[in-house]
């Protein structure tokens, strides 16, 4: 690794913003930045700084192919163990990002590229305790495709799902499945959905309900499941405007399926 790549990972372990460290340099986040991307060089009083802030020889930081040192010394002078740490950047890139890059442990360890997996993740392919991109899967995931414990994105799947296309326990979206749904077109068991809901128990301008419904128009269905679906297909049609098409076809779809 280059001393910018070093000095980016150990700033990142310690979970410091470029403007936090370099407050405790005494030097500009630019200068950081310029620093963690090779274009200009710490001052080796700097570079002694940094060696003492982060417990590592200054050997480490300027020798290419020098290892971290198994322990390091903290800010109170503690020796500590070395955390479990693995990453692996591939050499190919595409516009300026790895295509692969690994980078997970017991830390804040990031990961950005094509294929990102860390404890934090970002890139087009995401996986990671927190992950950022296109697709992602993670504890907290981000993305147009999200899957996650919380999972916030154009297609979210999780246990508290935000999106506009939501599948999940906690949904909330323009179109919801799940157990507690809040949105425009919600299916679950309890579902609110300000154009349509259809649950066990639903409350939206065309609501049906197995237990309850409530609405403008609503029906409550019995358990056999009788009812007169053709109807609620046409009320659909007639009182979802146009601009909803693509959910409004999914709801009647439902319908159908249930009649």
């Amino acid at each position: 690794m280059t001393l910018g790549e070093k000095i980016y990972r150990l700033r990142s372990e310690k979970g410091l913003s470029q403007e936090a460290f370099g407050d405790m340099l005494g030097v500009s986040r630019q200068s950081v930045s310029k620093w963690e991307t090779d274009q200009s060089l710490p001052e080796l009083e700097k570079i002694v700084a940094i060696s003492e802030l982060f417990g590592v020889s200054t050997d480490y930081l300027l020798k290419k192919n020098a290892e971290k040192p198994e322990t390091f010394v903290s800010e109170t002078g503690n020796v500590r163990s070395k955390r479990p740490h693995y990453e692996y950047k591939s050499k190919k890139t595409v516009k300026g990002l790895p295509l692969v890059h690994v980078n997970f442990g017991l830390g804040l360890y990031r990961a950005k590229g094509i294929f990102a997996i860390g404890n934090i993740a970002t890139g087009v392919f995401a996986l990671g305790l927190i992950s950022a991109g296109m697709i992602d899967i993670g504890l907290l995931a981000f993305g147009l495709l999200a899957l996650g414990t919380i999972a916030v994105g154009l297609i979210s799947m999780g246990s508290l799902a935000v999106g506009c296309i939501a599948f999940g326990a906690i949904t909330c979206g323009i179109f919801c499945m799940g157990a507690l749904n809040f949105g425009q077109f919600c299916f679950g068991a309890l579902s609110y959905g300000k154009q349509v809901a259809i649950g066990d128990e639903a409350h939206g301008k065309i609501a049906l309900g197995f237990s309850r419904a409530a609405g403008e128009i609503y029906q409550e269905i019995n358990k056999d499941g009788n009812f007169d679906y053709q109807t609620i297909e046409r009320l659909i049609d007639e009182n979802v405007s146009p601009y909803w098409w693509p959910f409004r076809e999914w709801m009647k779809g439902i319908v159908g399926r249930m009649g």
